[in-house]
């Protein structure tokens, strides 16, 4: 049988024969895995479409042990990214995130379209890498089902002098925090940052990036999404580690 679909490369594992394993996130299959045949091969036609970060139409052959890749057509291949080693680590940082959530048919579409805007972005340089990041890593939670609980004070509804704690996704403010275990991990919440998270989870996909920060509450947005992300996943992501070399 044979299948048609639209998505980006996140990844590649090299087989046996010239062979690839290709990571696709779709938006229609949620994140699948393709063979992709003799693609090292000097005159093969899917070299191209092959490498991370290739957006592409693909027609796949669905066989009893997965896909294969019979066609792929490129449709943008970031290839600016590519020459910038910060902008370049970033973006494999957000690949190696979305494949560590494993995007379903449910939410694949949202979470390309996520990643495409992302990279879109990072590539023309309309918004810096560290807000990027940011917005990334805490809509990609929120499409995915870890969206922190950002109505204010879990107590009392409050929206100022507020605690985060990341384990719990959850806002206490300073007259209500007294429930929680004083070891529990928390920060302070600027109410900048807290309206900033808001928007991220709750803004239209076209309205995601329609707001500023000042350089110190982007940076305290990016060390609060990262923490959050890290608290969320359990996960150690290598690009990441990376990426934060890029900028020491």
């Amino acid at each position: 049988m044979t299948v048609k679909t639209r998505g980006i490369v996140l990844g590649q594992i090299p087989m046996r024969d010239q062979d690839k394993k290709l990571i696709i996130l779709t938006q229609d299959m949620g994140l699948i895995e393709a063979i992709a045949r003799k693609v090292n091969g000097a005159r093969s036609s899917l070299s191209a479409a092959a490498e991370v970060l290739a957006y592409s139409d693909f027609c796949l052959y669905a066989g009893k042990s997965g896909y294969i890749v019979n066609t792929a057509d490129l449709l943008e291949n970031f290839y600016n990214l590519r020459m910038d080693l910060e902008k370049i680590s970033l973006a494999s940082y957000l690949c190696e995130l979305t494949r560590f959530i494993l995007p379903d048919r449910d939410n694949g579409g949202a979470c390309l379209k996520l990643l495409l805007n992302s990279l879109w972005l990072l590539e023309h340089g309309k918004r810096s890498p560290a807000l990027i990041k940011a917005v990334y890593e805490l809509r990609l939670l929120s499409i995915s089902g870890f969206a922190p609980d950002l109505s204010g004070c879990l107590g009392c509804g409050a929206e100022e002098e507020l605690t985060f704690y990341p384990i719990d996704g959850s806002l206490f403010c300073e007259h209500c925090r007294g429930v929680m275990p004083p070891d529990r991990p928390q920060m302070k919440l600027p109410q900048p940052v807290f309206y900033a998270m808001r928007h991220i989870c709750e803004a239209p996909d076209e309205k995601l990036f329609s707001f500023k920060l000042t350089p110190d509450s982007e940076k305290a947005l990016g060390f609060v999404t990262e923490y959050f992300t890290l608290c969320q996943t359990g996960g150690k992501f290598k690009a990441l580690d990376f990426y934060k070399t890029m900028l020491a």
